[in-house]
């Protein structure tokens, strides 16, 4: 008897503790919500101009590197060319020489010299910026000309 007492007693504490949760989430569900307050940190931020990049080493380097994917002017050319206006050294070598068959020798950060690609022959042509010698590298056998 005192088991069948205590499975009832527990069935109707647990029946009663989800009907109050059934309760409360229909309350809460027929009421309109009311617009969530909203203070001047939690505004949306304005659409200013992004900040400049820092005159530093990054910087120049970045436009290095954009440079042989976009050609000059890279997207971040101008801030660099403030910043060489402000002061700021370069560290880095002039982006590209013209060479003295008139062609424009990009630098090329990655292999670290001035190259030119002739598209017809499929020669790199390397530019000395010292002596303004040219060189033929030939990609596909991996030698000098």
């Amino acid at each position: 008897m005192k088991k069948l007492i205590l499975t009832v007693a527990i069935l109707a504490m647990s029946l009663g503790i989800c009907g109050l949760a059934i309760a409360q989430t229909t309350e809460e569900t027929t009421q309109p919500a009311a617009p969530p307050e909203t203070t001047p940190s939690d505004a949306a931020p304005s659409r200013a101009e992004p900040a400049p990049l820092p005159c530093d080493v990054n910087l120049f380097r970045q436009e290095q590197q954009e440079l042989v994917q976009f050609g000059y002017p890279t997207p971040v050319s101008e801030r660099a060319r403030e910043c060489e206006q402000l002061g700021f050294m370069n560290p880095y070598p002039p982006p590209a020489f013209v060479g003295p068959d008139g062609s424009v020798y990009p630098y090329d950060p990655i292999e670290g010299q001035y190259i030119y690609l002739d598209p017809g022959t499929g020669l790199y042509y390397v530019l000395d910026p010292d002596s303004g010698e040219v060189s033929s590298y030939d990609p596909i056998n991996g030698i000098f000309l």
